[in-house]
């Protein structure tokens, strides 16, 4: 490994350590005392979602609902009579109130938002037995953040949504996949927009994004001789689903395969309406 692959896999390192964590959330806080803002939504009153606001962002979150249908680039499954994408579960589709409180949470620094996003997570993830028909005990995988999305924000916005107590029979696997490290002096490929790409290019466009890491292989081991649990990918938002594709694969490479996934928000197509009578039922490992 050359001596620029190792510093940006030192500085990937550095950001994702509870130090660094910690004093970006407390910075976090103290921004919130210092400079007090008005709602995300109606952008009025004082507070992160203000108590005319808030039940109508609790209407957006409300019902979880099977959301694969409209992600072309989600891996299949080779079921009879036809392949058919793996099983997604979605708290919220992404328009509206719920897109807008998302975006200030996630882009805008209004962190404390994240209050009003968690209980709709919690509950798609314990609607995971009926909605995917996927049994438990799980274990849920954090689409790892980079570390340059990390600096920018200050915060890895999947690792916060998933902060505080799951529902019963579920734990949180971090620290499973990292970002592959292209060397400093690559340049990033740009992409805008998935347009005019066929399914098949969007599935394998971020093939290589991800990597399992020794955790990883280390914890697997030890959970195959302890017994099956039900592997869930999160992630806060799904578009074509290429991220929850690429973090799919890395799994598998690590010996793990994953049952289905949840997600925050889901691009959905006009009208399209989820179905609540798909099943899945395998992966466990």
């Amino acid at each position: 490994m050359g001596t620029s692959q190792r510093l940006a896999n030192l500085l990937d390192s550095a950001v994702h350590t509870p130090a660094a964590r910690g004093l970006a959330s407390a910075s976090r806080e103290l921004t919130g005392l210092l400079l007090p803002s008005l709602c995300v939504l109606c952008g009025e009153r004082d507070g992160a979602v203000c108590p005319g606001c808030a039940p109508h962002l609790a209407a957006d979150l409300l019902q979880p609902f099977r959301a694969e249908r409209d992600a072309a680039a989600l891996p299949l499954r080779f079921t009879q009579p036809a392949p058919a994408p793996v099983p997604v579960g979605a708290a919220a589709r992404y328009g509206g109130e719920a897109s807008r409180a998302l975006l200030a949470f996630k882009d805008h620094g209004r962190t404390s938002v994240v209050r009003f996003l968690r209980p709709a997570v919690y509950r798609a993830l314990g609607s995971v037995p009926e909605l995917l028909g996927i049994q438990g005990p799980f274990t849920v995988v954090p689409v790892p953040a980079s570390a340059a999305g990390f600096r920018r924000r200050g915060l890895d916005p999947v690792e916060e949504l998933l902060g505080g107590p799951l529902p019963p029979g579920w734990t949180v696997a971090r620290g499973w996949l990292a970002h592959r490290r292209r060397p400093l002096l690559t340049a990033p490929r740009h992409r805008t927009s998935h347009a005019g790409t066929g399914s098949r290019q969007r599935r394998s466009g971020s093939r290589d994004r991800f990597r399992p890491t020794r955790r990883l292989a280390a914890e697997a081991a030890e959970a195959a001789r302890n017994g099956g649990r039900s592997v869930v990918v999160f992630d806060d938002v799904m578009t074509t689903g290429s991220t929850l594709a690429a973090t799919w694969l890395a799994l598998e490479h690590g010996g793990i395969r994953p049952a289905g996934a949840v997600v925050l928000a889901a691009v959905t197509a006009p009208g399209s309406v989820g179905d609540g009578g798909l099943n899945s039922g395998w992966g466990t490992y």
